[in-house]
């Protein structure tokens, strides 16, 4: 290959990049012009009921810095890690028929949700799921 062919390709493959690089600067651009737009155009008049959290047409009662029961965050945690193992299903379900080794999807499906259920049973067993907690013969110290 003599060097100027080697420019040449080397030009073809920087030139296939260009729509990368505009892609790239009209993204940043529409970002970014409303961001610039509304800095130059939008009143600033802070005051004191502007500034104050919104609370759906209420005024806000108490600190907006309250503690949640952890039992809500395990719950949707426990919910979000299911629903996403589940839609995992969904594509294999929509390919299985067409997918050469039928056995081997098959005992691919069977395994994915065999681990789905044993977690779903661990998380039972372990009382995750429980709203009420019990605490059986533990022994909880008074103080």
């Amino acid at each position: 290959m003599s060097g100027d062919s080697v420019l040449a390709s080397e030009n073809v493959v920087l030139l296939d990049y260009h729509a990368v690089l505009v892609f790239l600067i009209t993204g940043v651009a529409m970002v970014m012009a409303p961001m610039i737009a509304g800095l130059l155009f939008r009143p600033s008049n802070p005051y004191a009921e502007k500034l104050m959290p919104y609370e759906c047409a209420e005024d806000p009662v108490g600190d907006a810095h309250v503690r949640f029961d952890m039992r809500f965050y395990t719950i949707a945690l426990i919910f979000i890690i299911f629903d996403a193992e589940i839609l995992m299903m969904f594509p294999w379900a929509k390919v299985f028929k067409a997918h050469p080794a039928q056995g081997v999807a098959l005992v691919a499906g069977l395994a994915f949700a065999t681990i789905v259920f044993f977690g779903l049973a661990y998380d039972w067993a372990k009382g995750d799921l429980d709203w009420v907690k019990t605490f059986g013969n533990k022994r909880r110290v008074q103080g």
